[in-house]
């Protein structure tokens, strides 16, 4: 073909158009073809693109790792232990520091509710994406061991998430909830001023915002000396700030019911401490509402603080802090009294009396409500001490002596006598009826014996001058009466065929034969006479002790009662 003229558009190109592929040089329609397309940008350099490719955007730290697109080590070992656990432990540490040693249960109850949804968001990425993490581990051809193992223990940590939101918050939430809005879900105390103005009570538990209202009460009654306390305990930074506020006046301070856990701290800081009859003082070791063993040991470490700076032995502190939270701790009025953390209670009918002639009823009365012996005969007589307070102020407003005042408590006890040794237990008047015959035996040692005919006679004041022993154990058995139960049916007096039988069996006086300790005084015999009518008494409680269980008591009645 000559080229003369020749023109490459206008070629005939049906005969290579026909051609199977890779057809001779006269063209190949693939070769233009691919040259045809636009080219791509070169790797190495040369002309740019006119056009920028899009690029597509890598997601965050935060994203990658909740979608496992992080390797597992860094998923488990950075993000989960390294960043979580030190994390977990911060936030539930300032939560436990604040409940602690915060000023406010408020604040401390709000850092909960916002502190314990965090550290859940906080725990559920950290376990999902170290979840997730293993199996794209486990779906590139990872060792299974490793991925197993680490979805166990991300199985493990979110069980033990559900069981601290399960026991540790949802139980107290609604508690919190309250402290949050400023109310105290276990109440406050109820605090009263006597009408004298010298006592303040305080009954029921320490909540918060107490401690407040104490010290105003305290600024509007200046004249309060004592606070009279009961108290299932309550809030510990409350009952430190009430310390706090005694330490500055010394309040006398007195247990009329249990004091038990934070109450003890007001209690032990009062200047005289006294606890009443029937009061005890409770102590165990505190607890922070959390199951981490270290913050329950700091507040511990902050208890036994304020224990040593309101003189609590080091033995008392030690028992303390071994007392589980749930339990309580009562040491015997005894130990209280040995380490001087209390007075000695009153083991006669003896009280201490106030001084001064202008002193009042009611500064009797207080006295006298110190006695267990003159409390537990109020429990059982009311009114008592408000009769014998009376008596009292009348006769020192006449210039009475302490010791006539003392006898009056004897006089009063006398009224009160046979209707106690009627209704109390058989076991209980024999006794009674064994003590009577030691205090007979004690009186004919004096000379005379003017002193044992004079019990049998109803001379009360004789028994101020029994042996201390001997009165110790009257006034325990006085108690002990006293506090008894009351008999269902009233005691009926003794019947002819009784009287018989005793009479046959003791001899002719012992009916009544002691009725007389209680009654109005009669004249004395002296001399043999005297003498020889105690040991005859003495000879019939013999005899008496001796006999069958029930003709025992059926002569013990009898020989108590006024026939």
């Amino acid at each position: 073909m000559s080229l003369k003229n020749y023109d490459p558009t206008q070629a005939d190109h049906s005969e290579s158009a026909n051609k199977a592929p890779g057809g001779d040089a006269q063209g190949d329609p693939t070769a233009w073809q691919q040259a045809a397309k636009p080219r791509a940008p070169s790797s190495r350099g040369g002309q740019r693109a006119r056009h920028p490719v899009a690029t597509e955007r890598r997601p965050g730290y935060i994203a990658s790792h909740w979608h496992g697109e992080q390797s597992l080590a860094q998923s488990f070992w950075v993000n989960n232990v390294l960043l979580s656990v030190p994390l977990a432990l911060l936030l539930t540490g300032v939560m436990s520091w604040i409940s602690v040693k915060g000023q406010s249960l408020q604040i401390s109850a709000i850092t909960t509710l916002v502190g314990w949804p965090l550290l859940i968001a906080f725990n559920i990425w950290c376990i999902v994406g170290a979840w997730r993490a293993a199996g794209e581990y486990l779906r590139i051809g990872g060792a299974g061991l490793w991925a197993w193992l680490a979805r166990i223990s991300l199985g493990l940590g979110a069980v033990q998430l559900g069981v601290s939101l399960i026991f540790g918050l949802l139980p107290d939430l609604g508690e919190y909830w309250q402290m949050a809005r400023g109310i105290d879900p276990i109440g406050q105390a109820t605090l009263k001023v006597s009408a004298d103005g010298h006592v303040l009570q305080l009954r029921g538990p320490i909540g918060m915002g107490d401690a407040g209202r104490l010290q105003r009460m305290l600024d509007e009654s200046p004249s309060v000396r004592r606070l009279e306390l009961a108290s299932p305990g309550g809030r510990v930074h409350e009952a430190e700030q009430v310390v706090a506020l005694m330490s500055k006046s010394r309040y006398n301070t007195r247990a009329v019911g249990n004091c038990e856990s934070a109450c003890t701290l007001l209690f032990l800081a009062g200047r005289e401490r006294q606890l009443m009859p029937g009061a005890q003082l409770g102590f165990h070791r505190a607890s922070t509402g959390t199951y981490n063993p270290v913050f329950d040991e700091l507040a511990n470490q902050q208890l036994a603080g304020i224990y040593r700076k309101v003189g609590l032995p080091e033995y008392f502190i030690h028992r303390t802090v071994k007392t589980p939270s749930h339990s309580m701790w009562y040491p015997h009025s005894d130990e209280l009294v040995a380490n001087s953390l209390i007075a000695a209670l009153p083991q006669t009918l003896d009280v201490a009396l106030p001084a001064g002639q202008d002193a009042q009823a009611a500064d009797f009365a207080d006295a006298l409500q110190g006695s267990p012996a003159w409390h537990a005969l109020n429990q059982r007589y009311a009114g008592t001490l408000e009769r014998l307070a009376g008596r009292m102020q009348a006769a020192r407003a006449a210039a009475a002596s302490d010791e006539e005042l003392q006898a009056l408590g004897w006089a009063e006890l006398s009224t009160r006598m046979p209707e106690l040794l009627a209704s109390v237990s058989p076991n209980q008047r024999r006794q009674y009826a064994q003590l009577l015959r030691s205090q007979l035996k004690a009186s004919l040692a004096t000379p005379g014996g003017g002193s044992c005919l004079g019990l049998l006679s109803g001379q009360v004041a004789r028994r101020r001058q029994l042996p201390l022993e001997l009165q110790v154990k009257e006034t325990a058995w006085l108690v002990e009466a006293a506090r008894s139960d009351l008999p269902r049916f009233a005691p009926k007096p003794a019947t002819a065929i009784e009287l018989e039988v005793i009479r046959r069996t003791l001899g002719a006086q012992a009916p009544g034969l002691l009725a007389g300790l209680w009654a109005e005084p009669t004249p004395l015999p002296t001399g043999r006479a005297a003498q020889g009518r105690c040991e005859a008494v003495i000879q019939i409680l013999d005899r008496a002790a001796a006999l069958p269980v029930a003709q025992r008591e059926l002569a013990e009645r009898v020989m108590f009662q006024k026939v």
